[in-house]
């Protein structure tokens, strides 16, 4: 383990370059998958590569090794992991646990403030709120809604407005807020994750995108939604929403609809598939090694 572990702790570096490379050769709906994947897989090697050096680490401090009265050669012998270095990682792991808590209890705070907004009579799912800022943003939960402006609605016209609303309705109907949220967690975890969770906040973005376009059965329209509902943001100024229609990369989402419509080449991404085994299986080797480092203590 005394390899592996370490190596185990690099790997979501390696990750967080070779996933945004990946998504460029795949749609967007399977570029999310991926990356939160990839994301997850992150998250996991960190944890458990934090918790079997703390276990191993504090199994050889000297008070605990002198409570389970274990012989310290027989406890190297099986894992040399020193006691200060079971520290560091017992401390660094009790960080990650304050700070997901904080994550957790601030999206709580949040969901409670939005809880004013769902209470707003809709028609159907479409909630239209008095407010001449252009806005709109996809409100998850149950029931789901579609949060619109009347400055947003003024602003598109009515194929456009379609466009808008099939866009803010995939963000429901795939639950990309799931998928947003890991990612969130994920850099909680390991903060090297940032950029995995940009991507997958912009996949989300492009995939709804690629929905609404298929959706009106035109992409220049969608392209033109996305364009004109921008430039009306751009001159009246609000704050930014989770998963709004204008938050992430517009000029690269427009680039992207004036486009053909993307297809997976999966060929591309057999080098992120082959990294996610190698951590599988250093996963693996470091369970195996924690276990025998318990068994010499025949705890």
């Amino acid at each position: 383990m005394y390899f592996t572990v370490y190596l185990l702790l690099l790997t979501p570096a390696v990750l967080a370059m070779a996933g945004p490379a990946a998504s460029r050769h795949l749609a967007p709906a399977a570029a999310v998958r991926v990356l939160t994947c990839l994301v997850v897989t992150a998250g996991v090697a960190t944890v458990w590569g934090l918790s079997a050096l703390a276990v191993a680490g504090l199994l050889n401090v000297p008070p605990v090794r002198m409570r389970l009265r274990s012989d310290p050669r027989v406890l190297a012998a099986a894992d040399p992991v020193p006691w200060g270095v079971g520290v560091l990682a017992a401390a660094v792991l009790g960080v990650v646990v304050v700070r997901l808590l904080s994550v957790w209890w601030r999206r709580v705070g949040d969901r409670r403030v939005l809880g004013a907004v769902r209470a707003i009579p809709a028609a159907g799912d479409l909630i239209v709120v008095a407010d001449e800022r252009a806005d709109a943003y996809a409100l998850p939960g149950r029931p789901g809604r579609i949060v619109v402006t009347a400055g947003m609605l003024r602003t598109l016209s009515a194929n456009e407005r379609a466009v808008l609303i099939a866009h803010e309705r995939a963000h429901l109907t795939y639950r990309h807020h799931r998928y947003a949220a890991v990612a969130q967690f994920a850099v909680v975890v390991n903060p090297l994750l940032g950029r995995l969770r940009d991507e997958v906040a912009f996949g989300v973005e492009r995939w709804a995108d690629e929905v609404a376009a298929e959706a009106v059965s035109s992409r220049r329209i969608a392209t033109r939604s996305l364009a004109r509902a921008a430039l009306a943001t751009a001159c009246v100024p609000g704050p930014p929403r989770s998963l709004a229609y204008l938050r992430h990369r517009i000029t690269a989402r427009v680039a992207a609809l004036q486009g053909e419509r993307p297809v997976s080449r999966w060929r591309r991404v057999w080098p992120a598939v082959g990294a996610v085994l190698a951590i599988s299986i250093a996963l693996a080797d470091v369970g195996v090694a924690l276990a025998r480092c318990l068994n010499a203590l025949a705890l």
